[in-house]
């Protein structure tokens, strides 16, 4: 089973699955953000390509939901992080708010992974989201599998988006914006779409993907300026979803300005 669950979480960012983006604020503007991957339709493949000739009733059914906590793992290693190079050891230092969270449900078709980091200001949010990369690549030097990801035009697109967005907040207004400048290379565009033609059985799949945003305030909100946003029944959340690969062509379609009530 450890070696399943090693296969399903290296492949998490190589993989076709559906995004969702999550900020969570608190009344003093600090909160959480969360990266998650829904996993479910690369399980039902993987299943299919590992579980040989067993029949459903032989076959181990795994069902867990965990959360794994950076500064807990630094301090188990403590002792090894002490032999390294002190830039390495900071490195690894500025690791320690970064949490992982895993749910899997094989009889559900269920699988969630989740990758994030608590901030005290919105100012913070740029080294929480390089924060959040080095963590997901921490094993690339060792691990082939990591290395093989980098080279995937989807998963360039995936981890690099962060790099033209905009966030600010103020305790009234949210807002996710384009920085200023911002034109995406059509050699890029190009590359994805090549590398999805040539994806064969698994095209399909890949075009499904979508990208979505969960933004979850402290008070009510009271407009907000995308069309395609839905606001939940409390009014304390914001929701858009848009197809990954459109997203990534045309990301000022998920741009919005959110107004919290007084």
């Amino acid at each position: 089973m450890k070696r399943y669950l090693f296969v399903l979480a290296s492949l998490f960012l190589l993989t076709s699955c559906n995004f969702t983006e999550e900020i969570t604020f608190k009344e003093d503007g600090s909160g959480e953000f969360m990266i998650s991957y829904d996993m479910g339709e690369v399980m039902k493949t993987l299943e299919e390509q590992m579980g040989g000739g067993q029949s459903n009733e032989e076959k181990e059914k795994v069902k867990m939901d965990s959360v794994v906590y950076f500064k807990h793992m630094l301090v188990e290693k403590a002792d090894s992080i002490a032999k390294l190079p002190q830039e390495e050891q900071d490195k690894l230092k500025a690791l320690e708010n970064i949490v992982m969270r895993m749910k899997m449900d094989q009889e559900e078709g269920l699988f969630n992974i989740g990758i994030g980091s608590s901030f005290k200001s919105l100012d913070e949010l740029p080294e929480t989201l390089k924060n959040i990369e080095d963590a997901k690549t921490l094993n690339s030097k060792s691990d082939p599998s990591f290395s093989k990801m980098g080279e995937s035009q989807v998963a360039k697109a995936s981890e690099g988006m962060f790099e033209y967005v905009d966030f600010s907040y103020d305790g009234k207004t949210f807002s996710r914006s384009l920085k200023e400048g911002y034109d995406e290379s059509p050699e890029n565009i190009e590359a994805l779409n090549k590398e999805i033609s040539e994806m064969g059985e698994a095209k399909e799949m890949f075009e499904a993907m979508s990208y979505t945003l969960v933004y979850n305030f402290p008070k009510p909100v009271k407009s907000v300026t995308n069309k395609n946003a839905e606001i939940s029944k409390d009014r304390k959340t914001v929701r858009l979803t848009m197809n990954f690969i459109e997203m990534i062509k045309s990301p000022e379609q998920m741009t919005l300005d959110v107004v919290l009530e007084d």
